[in-house]
């Protein structure tokens, strides 16, 4: 049957948004990212680091999934930081945080980045090898 653009023909197993989420978290990506008003090339890189995984997807389809992780981490943060809220659990949420969680979600663009953002952002290094260091164990 015919489908409209952006909707869920081939949805994203656990382990590649896993490996998607450690990919997107490279220093080297997130500076592409935050300094880039056009930024499909960087898309289309990461549709190509994904591929070195065994993952099949088009630079359209790695926009849309951060998109989406994006306003969903964005959402569960906003929710949890409520008083008196039952807090919710999302299954992404500590890995966005580490992407994430020591500026706003979207950021980019700005000058640069004062030294305790420069320090998350190199300590993120670090993370990212564990990261994948997980997923080559799951593989």
């Amino acid at each position: 049957p015919p489908w409209e653009p952006g909707t869920q023909v081939n949805p994203w197993s656990i382990s590649e948004v896993q490996t998607f989420i450690c990919v997107v978290g490279d220093e080297k990506i997130q500076r592409e990212l935050d300094g880039a008003t056009r930024n499909e090339r960087i898309f289309q890189e990461l549709a190509e680091r994904m591929a070195e995984f065994g993952y099949t997807r088009t630079s359209t389809q790695c926009r849309e999934k951060l998109k989406k992780l994006k306003s969903d981490y964005k959402e569960n943060k906003d929710y949890n930081s409520k008083s008196g809220a039952d807090k919710k659990v999302w299954k992404w949420f500590h890995q966005m945080d580490a992407i994430y969680g020591h500026r706003p979600v979207n950021s980019g663009r700005e000058g640069g980045h004062d030294s305790a953002a420069t320090a998350l952002l190199e300590s993120l290094t670090e993370e990212e090898g564990e990261c994948f260091r997980s997923i080559v164990e799951t593989v």
